[in-house]
């Protein structure tokens, strides 16, 4: 069970996720926890090791048949050319993707498409950045947001119209944060959470903590002080080990702190205007077809499901 800073269980149930119109998952994290959830021996007749494209399109399907969001748009990773220019050493130490998932990955999108849904990606960012700009978009139109993706940064971006599910342990086990449940974990509100890693650092995408100081420590000094430069203009009321460190990295932590924020105002093309997409129906040709070639068999038979679920016309 999680538990809040202080030890204490929380509830994470999914209720606020149910009535939401607008769903946006982060595709690179539900393809990455896709593969990693089912044995790399599923396969197709031709030869294509499809374990990653099964979790993914069986996510896809339980999110509309148990959710039935009025739109769905899937957001991509590209290079992060844009971050990478302000910190050479950026996710710097990942892992390189395995040979089985990179060859899945072209296939992804097609499952997307199949779903009637449209595949969302811009140049130079990451899908949290396409995430954060779909949210705000969406609220700006009066939208109820649901953002699908297991990365906390996208904690910043809830709102009491936006809400965050995780699937941390697997695909039945939903956990949706408010920004009522990011206070009752951390003590903090989502416009702090760029500040929160600024200074406790986050390891997935080397981004170096001030020394000495861990989440208990950054959630402190927070609720104390407000932010990061609440903070730094105080840290002569700091023990003098933390307020050496502080004062040495201050420079680093401001730097850290703009990696962390997403970006709200991406330019996102034609085709993703939540508002427009709002009533679309899932394509079930598409996805009979998709399901076919894929040779996902349990799917296949469950797409009548969808009739009595959502109708088609």
């Amino acid at each position: 069970m999680t538990k809040s800073l202080a030890g204490e269980p929380l509830v994470l149930d999914e209720t606020p996720a149910r009535g939401r119109d607008v769903f946006v998952i982060d595709g690179n994290n539900l393809a990455h926890r896709a593969f990693h959830a089912l044995p790399d021996t599923i396969a197709t007749s031709w030869g294509l090791t499809s374990n990653a494209l099964l979790g993914f399109a069986n996510v896809l399907f339980k999110l509309l048949l148990d959710y039935r969001p009025r739109a769905v748009l899937v957001a991509w990773d590209r290079r992060p050319t844009v971050r990478l220019a302000a910190a050479v050493d950026y996710k710097a130490g990942r892992k390189k993707m395995a040979d089985t998932l990179a060859r899945q990955f072209p296939h992804f999108p097609e499952i997307v498409s199949a779903f009637g849904y449209p595949n969302i990606a811009v140049e130079g960012w990451e899908a949290d950045d396409v995430l954060a700009t779909v949210a705000a978009r969406s609220e700006s139109s009066g939208l109820s947001v649901c953002l699908v993706t297991t990365d906390r940064d996208a904690f910043q971006l809830v709102s009491e119209q936006t809400c965050l599910m995780m699937t941390p342990r697997s695909a039945t086990d939903v956990q949706v944060y408010t920004p009522e449940r990011i206070w009752a974990r951390y003590g903090l509100r989502p416009s702090q959470i760029s500040d929160f890693i600024a200074l406790k650092g986050d390891s997935a995408d080397n981004i170096m903590s001030v020394p000495g100081i861990g989440e208990k420590t950054a959630a402190q000094m927070l609720a104390k002080y407000g932010s990061l430069e609440g903070i730094l203009e105080h840290t002569s009321d700091l023990p003098p080990a933390r307020r050496q460190a502080l004062v040495t990295h201050a420079t680093a932590a401001r730097a850290a702190r703009d990696l962390a924020t997403l970006r709200r105002d991406l330019d996102l093309g034609a085709g993703a205007d939540p508002l427009q997409l709002v009533g679309q129906r899932p394509d079930r040709s598409g996805m009979i077809e998709a399901f076919t070639r894929f040779e996902f068999k349990r799917l296949l038979e469950r797409v009548a499901l969808l009739d009595a679920a959502i109708p088609a016309g």
